[in-house]
């Protein structure tokens, strides 16, 4: 789930990439969170899967800003940081979107379970790691086709990732959608597991977003 984390915090590199900007649209926007949305699920896995359920991990607090530069968007940067201990874990909202595989209804006490475990020094050691730190520069390529590169800042350690989005620009308004894969390898991490193995964590990771970025007025 960590690396779902990052993961999921890199798609937030949104805010830099994608369509080209209008002339004079340079400058620097703030990540407005109400707005937003950047979240990742997590598949079951093991001989007893039966047993558990697919998980959604949604960025309560997101925060950051993009720096654009209009005459070379390669080198617009940005920053976003999001709490751990304000992770949403099994939003009903969010997971009645998703179809059938997350249909079924977690109790209490499994998102309990859940947010435990996902907090734990196995996974994103929420007390000596309380934040997740994104920043990159970007995209690069061409329309259709961008990509941020991207450094995620967490438990204790910078991983590099390049993150495929896309971007529009309208006014003083960014906006960036998109959904990707990523396994667990990929972050450097192990997938949670109990029962030697027999109830886990599946390797991949999806990550989706939907974030809009406002330009700051001075």
């Amino acid at each position: 789930m960590a690396r779902a984390m990052l993961a999921s915090i890199c798609l937030v590199g949104w805010l830099a990439s994608g369509a080209a900007f209008a002339q004079g649209s340079g400058g620097r926007y703030v990540v407005d969170a109400t707005e937003s949305d950047l979240h990742w699920l997590v598949y079951k896995a093991g001989a007893l899967s039966r047993l558990g359920h697919n998980h959604t991990i949604a960025v309560g607090d997101l925060s950051g800003t993009v720096t654009v530069d209009a005459n070379d968007r390669a080198a617009s940067t940005f920053e976003l940081e999001f709490s751990v201990a304000n992770l949403v874990v099994d939003d009903p909202a969010l997971r009645s979107t998703l179809g059938a595989d997350f249909s079924s209804v977690p109790t209490p006490e499994d998102i309990a379970g859940t947010r435990k475990n996902m907090l734990s020094d196995r996974v994103l050691d929420g007390e000596k790691h309380p934040d997740i730190r994104i920043v990159g520069t970007g995209p690069s390529g061409q329309a259709g086709k961008q990509m941020l590169a991207v450094k995620v800042e967490m438990l204790g350690r910078t991983i590099d990732l390049s993150v495929p989005t896309e971007v529009t620009v309208d006014g003083s308004e960014l906006r960036a959608k998109g959904e990707f894969e990523l396994n667990h390898a990929d972050l450097g991490m192990q997938p949670f597991s109990v029962m030697m193995g027999a109830l886990q964590v599946g390797e991949k990771l999806t990550f989706a977003y939907d974030v809009k970025a406002r330009l700051e007025t001075r």
